[in-house]
């Protein structure tokens, strides 16, 4: 019988643990978080000590009381939740509730920064206590996040529509997405001009471009220039050549690997996480489940040293002692909170190559392994050396006319091999300072200014953490908030600011200016550190912060009237049929209609945009069908007499009568297999051949 109860919160990760533990072994899943704030109120005392009241969620009370029965019967308790900030919150979570149960026994916290036997066996070993430090930081994480989001939403609920909300982290994100829009709109386009010549040595061809410090916009200037040099003859004014080494990059953190993961493989951040978090839990591997990656939450760039002589070890079989530096490679940290026992994301196994795996794990797994694997082994690999060379050269009698060039080659691969792609060349012949060679061409280039980028979600990551705001296990939820609000759209990787994530940015950032300022969001995260390392007590921290917020809570509250007015409201120049009054383009609960502006003494609306009219009858009331979406943004097909009746399809209706019923109309269906038709009637469906057979045969 099992006297031993180990609680993580993965069920994936409580199957792996079983199998290396034994029968021995009782391993329960709390399946994430069992406790929580209230979702109805704001659950914390913002008048008193600011103490979060914890309720335990409906839906895991039954996994509390499965836990609470088994720890009756267990010699001792093991809580392995993740090891980082929620995880600690959810160990400390389950103790709570433990003791209210059962008494005596002892509650161990253990930690599983990889999912071997060998690690997992080690930490059952090697107990410790809740790291309550990390405990508060977690419980001053989510009061400053409570706090911020059930002041300001309801506020902007008021102001412009329901359902929107503001967060510490997630706002400032909008506003560097917003703000880089704004510099897109406002930036001028200029055109200017360079000279590109080519040239030729010993039979090499090679090209070099003028392109003056101060920009040539005057077309008419540059060709006067070109006329000057043209017949000149072209002398080397200056030529380097020099080798340098090319240090691997260091394995991924979090951040590192959520940003390749977005422009290499096209993965979301919140996919990465999630395909992350099952290598780190366990696949099954050869029939059994096997965690592949360490812990993927980190900003850690250290490996430890088992893993480095296991990765060297690897080196020099498959690619040579040559590729194999004398002495391991260390990375610096450059994180202001690193834990000393996280690693960086490292392959656990290194029998289990990205080959080896092939066919075991599903495409898009697979592809984040491969990733992670050649990242950890390359980061071990020689320096790659690479030739550089540059030259300048000068039009006899105009000095200041300089063509420059650059080029480079690889002498020696490195850890580019290791990661199968070597930089791309551009070599430069051999030239002589003071030589003279030979102009085969010259020819003016029209060039253009280009304004800034706009965020992807790896440039975006990028940002955030080099500006210090949020931390490894914010990136991806906050991105997705963005696109689930729908303040922020996704195409083809770019994200784009929607006109209501611009109004909300709009509204909230002038009326909080510090809270959502980028700089007073990092220091809330250095703050959030101190916690964690026992500097700073975390009730005074988010004291201080409530009391700067209340009075521009007050502030906003008064500028609601204002802000519907003029930032939520549009007039227009149209009047409204029932009473005359100016119409209004107004927020609403599924996005912008037209109302009357006398609202609520008069209640006119009407959609912003007409319905597109499909042609087809409905079959009940003779009304006409019209294409419309839900608050989820789907399509769908109703009747233009809605409410009075209620006829709907989910797919587009087309006016060709059922072959086998006869009712009126079809379902017009498009699948990754072709076009079919479907009768809402009888539920039976046509090929597209089927329904033109029936229509050549009544003709």
């Amino acid at each position: 019988m099992a006297r031993k109860l180990l609680i993580v919160e993965s069920p994936t990760k409580a199957r792996t643990l079983k199998g290396y533990l034994g029968k021995g072994f009782n391993v329960l899943a709390s399946k994430g978080h069992i406790k929580d704030l209230p979702k109805s109120r704001m659950g914390i005392d913002l008048e008193g000590d600011f103490e979060p009241h914890y309720i335990v969620l409906k839906e895991k009370r039954e996994i509390v009381k499965k836990i609470q029965e088994e720890a009756k019967k267990a010699e001792i308790v093991y809580l392995g939740s993740d090891p980082d900030r929620e995880g600690e919150a959810i160990a400390q979570h389950i103790k709570e509730e433990i003791q209210k149960k059962v008494s005596g026994v002892p509650i161990k916290r253990v930690l599983f920064y990889e999912i071997t036997p060998e690690e997992v066996k080690n930490s059952i070993k090697n107990p410790g206590e809740i790291n309550i430090n990390l405990v508060n930081a977690q419980k001053a994480r989510r009061t400053l996040d409570r706090i911020v989001g059930y002041t300001i939403s309801p506020l902007l609920w008021k102001a412009i529509m329901r359902g929107l909300s503001a967060g510490r982290v997630q706002t400032v994100a909008l506003r560097l997405i917003c703000e880089r829009e704004e510099k897109i709109e406002q930036f001028k386009k200029t055109t200017y001009y360079v000279i590109r010549g080519s040239f030729e040595k010993n039979g090499e061809k090679f090209e070099a471009v003028f392109q003056p410090k101060k920009k040539i916009e005057n077309k008419e200037e540059i060709e006067r220039l070109l006329q000057e040099i043209k017949n000149a003859n072209f002398l080397v004014k200056n030529y380097v050549k020099r080798e340098k080494y090319v240090v691997p990059p260091p394995p991924y953190k979090t951040s590192t690997l959520q940003q390749d993961a977005s422009r290499i493989l096209g993965f979301p951040p919140k996919k990465t996480m999630q395909l992350a978090q099952r290598l780190y839990e366990g696949v099954p591997v050869n029939g059994k489940q096997k965690g592949l990656i360490t812990y993927m939450r980190t900003d850690s760039l250290r490996l430890a040293d088992k893993a480095i002589r296991k990765i060297r070890d690897y080196l020099k079989k498959a690619f040579g002692a040559d590729y194999v530096p004398g002495r391991p490679r260390e990375y610096k940290d450059n994180a202001r909170n690193v834990q000393g026992a996280h690693e960086a994301i490292r392959p656990t196994d290194m029998s289990l190559s990205p080959e080896v795996l092939r066919g075991q794990l599903e495409p898009d797994l697979l592809k984040l392994y491969e990733l992670i694997w050649w990242r950890a082994v390359a980061s071990q690999a020689k320096s790659a050396r690479v030739e550089e060379r540059s030259v300048v050269i000068i039009p006899w009698g105009h000095e200041s006319v300089e063509f420059q060039a650059k080029g480079s080659r690889v002498v020696f691969d490195g850890f580019y091999r290791v990661l199968g792609k070597l930089p791309e060349e551009n070599d430069l012949p051999e030239l002589r300072k003071n030589e003279v060679i030979k102009a085969l061409s010259l020819e003016i280039l029209e060039k253009h200014t280009e304004p800034p980028p706009r965020y992807t979600d790896a440039t975006l990551i990028k940002t955030l953490e080099q500006l210090g705001v949020g931390r490894p296990s914010t990136y991806a939820p906050t991105i997705s908030t963005l696109i689930e609000r729908k303040y922020v759209i996704r195409r083809r990787k770019t994200l784009y600011p929607t006109e209501l994530g611009r109004l909300v940015k709009d509204v909230v950032v002038p009326r909080f200016p510090e809270l959502f300022d980028v700089h007073f969001t990092a220091k809330m995260e250095e703050q959030l550190d101190e916690i964690e390392n026992g500097k700073v007590e975390w009730k005074k921290v988010v004291k201080d912060f409530y009391e700067k917020l209340k009075v521009q809570l007050e502030q906003f509250r008064a500028s609601i009237k204002e802000i519907r007015e003029k930032d939520a409201t549009k007039e227009l120049d149209e009047k409204c049929p029932l009473c005359g009054a100016p119409l209004v383009e107004r927020w609403g609960r599924y996005g912008k209609f037209i109302a009357c502006s006398r609202y609520p003494e008069c209640r006119y609306t009407r959609p912003l945009n007409e319905p597109e009219k499909t042609g087809v009858k409905c079959p009940v009331c003779g009304g006409e069908l019209i294409k419309r979406k839900n608050k989820k943004g789907q399509t769908f097909y109703a009747c233009s007499n809605y409410p009075k009746c209620r006829f709907t399809l989910s797919h587009e209706p087309v006016a060709i009568k059922c072959p086998s019923c006869g009712f009126p109309l079809l379902e017009k269906i498009e699948s990754k297999k072709g076009v079919y038709y479907r009768c809402p009637e009888c539920k039976k469906t046509f090929s597209r051949e089927q329904i033109e057979a029936k229509a050549r045969e009544e003709k």
